[in-house]
């Protein structure tokens, strides 16, 4: 095999909490990660040569500071491997946005390299190298539906109805998620974990049939901040969704609906002009590989 095409998911966060700053500097944090069908696209070719990564979105970088490109270095540098290879990008997933669009597509690479080479690479050895590229990276691993803890990376996998439409909105504003954080000053503060495995297995299975109990806590420090993602917030919420809040750090705020129609009737009367948005469906799994 020569070439490799991999659909690298979005993912929305339906619970979000911040729990406390840890001592290395990072947020403990409880969040119930769902992947959706928004997909960025990514083509690998298999050369002898190094790795070489190319994007058609101008704010992706082609360079090694690329995530698809550590990766792919992450496992030639693991297993001794001397393949290379070209990978091209290309992004529809709103970038730096909430949606994890970067931890997807590395998530996607570590998988697609290892068919490109010729090789195999325990489950463990892949969660490895995913937690080290990002928090958000091993879930993309198998997607679905998990509760994340620690930093994001220890996972529950979960099950929902899978039957919630999803409008995502993202404005033209940018937004640094350590920046986010740091604008919590949350200082000693600790919060309490929310999440009750049997509650929320409970609640996910009569979702969106019922409303949703989660929130971002996030929100606590973007919303004051940029009040015209409050704003959105406020006009998705009067359209009577199941749920709405922000996704991860942002900007993208999302709604679930229980019908494409009402997601489309919100898109059509709501959304302003420069602010994208997709209608997308909750998916049970993360990246993977489609042979050319």
């Amino acid at each position: 095999m020569t070439t490799l095409i991999a659909r690298a998911p979005a993912k929305v966060n339906l619970h979000l909490e911040v729990l406390f700053r840890r001592e290395d500097g990072y947020h403990e944090i409880e969040t119930i990660f769902q992947a959706v069908d928004l997909f960025d696209r990514l083509e690998f070719e298999r050369t002898k040569g190094p790795v070489h990564v190319t994007c058609d979105h101008p704010g992706v970088p082609n360079d090694r500071t690329n995530l698809v490109h550590r990766a792919a270095k992450m496992v030639r540098n693991r297993t001794g491997i001397e393949w290379g290879a070209n990978i091209r990008i290309e992004k529809n997933i709103p970038v730096a946005a909430g949606l994890g669009g970067g931890s997807s597509d590395a998530a996607a690479t570590l998988l697609a390299v290892q068919r490109l080479w010729e090789i195999e690479l325990e489950d463990e050895d892949l969660f490895d190298m995913a937690k080290t590229l990002g928090a958000d990276v091993p879930f993309f691993l198998k997607g679905g539906i998990a509760l994340g803890r620690g930093i994001g990376e220890e996972l529950t996998p979960l099950n929902s109805s899978g039957r919630g439409v999803f409008l995502l909105v993202t404005p033209p504003i940018q937004l640094s998620t350590a920046a986010v954080y740091e604008g919590l000053r949350m200082g000693l503060t600790h919060h309490t974990p929310k999440v009750n495995l049997q509650t929320i297995k409970a609640l996910l299975s009569r979702f969106p049939d019922r409303q949703w109990p989660g929130f971002n806590r996030l929100q606590d420090f973007v919303f004051p901040t940029y009040p015209q993602l409050r704003r959105l917030h406020l006009e998705l919420l009067d359209t009577q969704p199941r749920m709405a809040m922000l996704s991860g750090s942002g900007p993208t705020v999302f709604a679930v609906y229980d019908s494409i129609e009402n997601a489309e009737s919100a898109r059509d009367h709501l959304i302003p002009a420069g602010y994208a948005s997709c209608i997308c469906h909750s998916i049970r799994h993360g990246a993977d590989l489609l042979e050319k």
